[in-house]
């Protein structure tokens, strides 16, 4: 990075830090995540054979006010192992907080982990979590661990001369009944749309995804077993608007289990149904965010991980994958590290089982350029 790129971060830090410092209330939070995805799928027609490798850190401060509302501005930057820039990528962050009981409110640009927990990677592929780090638009949850909504806006593209305009809306949910079961959905709309001016005359592309499942859980505490199931149906909608009578509809059923035992386990996902991502040669992944494999329909994926260390601050996980799909066999290693020391929370709480079945969505990790 140059230095004439470090000198405005290096002042807005300053000016941070200064308007702020003179509060009882300042909050700090700093999150460190190191990953390391090596993936040996070169023979797959549908997505990339590559090694992806870097350290993020996020540095936010926060003035807190009226005990549930919060202002934070920071920095979220990237570093690829290997590159010789100070930072690959940089994203400022400002935004508004509000948290009670049952709310999380989030309006600007701020920091999209764990936001999005309840969304598997059949929705997100590995490289939005490495590379894609922030949401600049609006979150809202409403509700609590046993049933929950979520609404979310991440505006992806400003419109100009050069970029299209583009933007996800996102709706998704969670119930409880009773002990042992559970029913949830998940579900967004992309949309890009063209230029402006636009005189390459391109079209307005819409993609829209869904699934709901319900499932099956079982935790025993004392003998730190877990155990949890689910079967779905996802569906979709994907159309260029200059083809408007060339549409699909994809339909398909998701299968999931998970077992854990002290830290190790596995995770199994089904999907057993139509082509989706119909318009990926065209489009790419300026229109995806979501698993590459889906477009050859069929797809199967194991994972065996050892979660080597986990408390309220820290999680390391260490993880081996298995990928069927196009009747071959696909294979990947992953080493994550996830540090976060923040004043302005309670503990870490455990995530729920749903939330653990699909956390750290670490599938089809194609790089995308933002």
């Amino acid at each position: 990075m140059c230095k004439k790129t470090m000198k405005p971060i290096v002042i807005f830090i300053l000016l941070s830090t200064s308007t702020f410092g003179f509060s009882q209330d300042l909050k700090l939070n700093t999150e460190l995540n190191f990953f390391f995805d090596n993936t040996e799928f070169s023979k797959s027609s549908y997505t990339k054979d590559q090694t992806m490798a870097g350290v993020q850190l996020t540095q936010e401060i926060g003035l807190n006010f009226d005990k549930k509302h919060f202002i934070y501005s920071g920095i979220d930057a990237i570093k690829n192992l290997g590159s010789h820039h100070f930072f690959d990528d940089y994203h400022l962050l400002a935004y508004y907080k509000m948290v009670d009981k049952n709310t999380l409110l989030e309006i600007g640009s701020f920091h999209r982990h764990e936001l999005f927990d309840d969304y598997s990677n059949l929705f997100f592929q590995d490289s939005i979590n490495f590379y894609k780090h922030t949401v600049d638009g609006v979150f809202l949850k409403k509700g609590d661990k046993d049933q929950f909504l979520k609404l979310w806006l991440d505006w992806t593209g400003l419109q100009s001369a050069t970029e299209r305009e583009s933007f996800y809306v996102g709706l998704s949910g969670h119930k409880n009944f009773g002990k042992f079961f559970f029913a949830n959905f998940q579900s967004y709309m992309y949309h890009f749309a063209t230029t402006r001016p636009n005189p390459l005359d391109l079209s307005v592309v819409d993609n829209l995804q869904g699934q709901f499942s319900i499932g099956f859980n079982y935790t025993d505490k004392p003998q730190n077993h877990h155990f949890s199931t689910s079967i779905g149906l996802m569906s979709g909608f994907e159309r260029d608007r200059k083809l408007m009578d060339d549409y699909k509809t994809p339909l398909g059923i998701v299968i999931t289990s998970k077992y854990d035992y002290k830290g190790f386990g596995t995770e199994n996902i089904l999907y057993y149904g139509q082509k989706r991502l119909t318009l990926y040669e065209k489009y790419g992944n300026e229109l995806y965010w979501g698993n590459p494999f889906l477009r050859g329909g069929n797809y199967f994926q194991n994972k065996l991980y050892w979660t080597w260390i986990e408390n309220d601050k820290i999680e390391g996980q260490l993880s081996a994958r298995t990928h069927f799909s196009e009747g071959k066999l696909f294979f990947e290693q992953m080493l994550t590290l996830n540090i976060a020391i923040n004043n302005d929370k309670q503990p870490k709480k455990k995530a729920t089982f749903w939330e653990r079945i699909f956390s750290n969505t670490e599938t089809e990790p194609e790089q995308l350029s933002f």
